[in-house]
C-alpha cells in the first residue's frame, strides 16, 4: 500500500478509536457529561487556560532550543514559541497527536538555520523527537509515581513506558551534556506542572468539592492517557483514564469525565493562537505558490515567438 494510504489509514482508524470511546463514553454515563461541561466554563477560565498553555508552550520551545543546538540548528526564542504553539494547535486537531510537530522539524522557513544543509531534516526530526520523548517520560512517571500505592499494575507499566520513553530519546541526547540533559528535563517538568494545573483548574471550577490530592493525582493519570497516540487530540483515552482514577478513588467516574472534558475544551482553547500562527506563517507560501503556479501557465500559454 502506499505510504499517502496508510497514512490515511491510520488517520482514519485513529479517529475512528476516538469515536467509539467516547461513544462508550457517552453511553455509560450520558451525552450531558460533555454538554454541562462545555457550559460550565466562566470566562474566566478560557483565560487562566491560555496563560497556562503558553506556558507550557514556552517550556517546550526552551526544551527544544536546548536540543536543537546541539545537533547543530539554531531555533530563535521567538520561532521556537511560534512553531510549537502551531504544533500545540496541530496535534489537538489532527490524529495520533504528533503531525504538527512533524512540521515543525520539517519547515524550511529561514526561521532556523542548520550548519549543514545535508543533514538538517534528520537532525532537525532528531531534536524534535528527543525533546518530545523526553516530556513523554516525565508525564508517564508521573502517572506511575501516583499510580503506586494504588494500582501497582498499571503503575509499573506507566514506568516502563517512562523509561522506554527516555531510552529511545537518550539516542538523540548524546550530543547534550549532562548539565543541559538536567535543564530539558526541568522544563519538562515545568511543561507537565502547567497542563497539570490546567486539569485542576477544570476540576476546581467543574468539581469544586473534590479533594485537591485526588485532583493532583488524576491529572496525573488524564495527561497519560492523553499522551497515548491512538485517537484525535488525546480525547476518549483521557476521559476513560480519568473515570477511572476517580473511581478508584472514591468519586464518581462521571465526575472524571466531566473534568476531563472541560480540561480538553480548555486546552484546545489555549492552543488557538497556533492557528493564528499557522494561518500567518502558511498564507504567504501559498500565494506565493499561486503566483508561481500562474506564471509556468502563462509562459506555457504564451511561447517565445522563434
Amino acid at each position: 500500500m502506499p505510504r499517502g494510504r496508510r497514512t490515511a489509514a491510520a488517520g482514519t482508524a485513529q479517529v475512528l478509536v476516538t469515536a467509539a470511546i467516547l461513544w462508550v463514553i457517552a453511553t455509560l454515563w450520558g451525552p450531558e457529561v460533555f454538554s454541562e461541561a462545555a457550559r460550565g466554563l466562566p470566562w474566566w477560565s478560557f483565560a487562566a487556560a491560555g496563560a497556562l498553555g503558553g506556558a507550557g508552550v514556552v517550556a517546550q520551545a526552551l526544551r527544544w532550543r536546548i536540543v536543537a543546538r546541539h545537533h547543530d540548528i539554531d531555533v530563535s526564542i521567538g520561532a521556537a514559541v511560534a512553531r510549537c504553539w502551531q504544533a500545540a494547535f496541530l496535534n489537538s486537531v489532527l490524529p495520533g497527536g504528533v503531525a504538527g510537530d512533524a512540521l515543525r522539524a520539517a519547515d524550511d522557513s529561514t526561521d532556523a538555520s542548520a550548519a549543514s544543509r545535508r543533514r538538517a531534516l534528520a537532525r532537525g526530526f532528531a531534536s524534535m523527537a528527543a525533546e518530545r520523548l523526553v516530556g513523554t517520560a516525565v508525564v508517564f512517571c508521573a502517572a506511575g509515581a501516583v499510580l503506586l500505592p494504588r494500582a501497582p499494575l498499571p503503575a509499573a507499566g506507566c514506568l516502563l513506558a517512562a523509561l522506554a520513553a527516555a531510552g529511545i530519546a537518550s539516542r538523540w541526547l548524546r550530543r547534550v551534556p549532562a548539565r543541559q540533559i538536567v535543564q530539558v528535563v526541568a522544563l519538562s517538568v515545568l511543561g507537565w506542572m502547567c497542563f497539570a494545573a490546567l486539569f485542576v483548574l477544570s476540576a476546581a471550577v467543574l468539581e469544586p468539592e473534590a479533594p485537591a490530592s485526588v485532583l493532583s493525582s488524576s491529572a496525573a493519570v488524564a495527561l497519560a492517557g492523553m499522551s497515548v497516540p491512538v485517537g484525535v487530540g488525546g480525547w476518549g483515552l483521557r476521559e476513560a483514564a480519568a473515570a477511572w482514577s476517580f473511581s478508584i478513588s472514591g468519586l464518581s467516574a462521571a465526575d472524571g469525565v466531566r473534568v476531563s472534558v472541560g480540561y480538553g475544551v480548555l486546552a484546545l482553547a489555549s492552543t488557538l493562537p497556533g492557528a493564528a500562527v499557522l494561518a500567518l506563517r502558511v498564507l504567504p507560501r501559498l500565494r506565493r505558490a499561486r503566483s508561481v503556479a500562474a506564471g509556468r501557465a502563462q509562459r506555457s500559454s504564451h511561447p517565445p515567438q522563434q
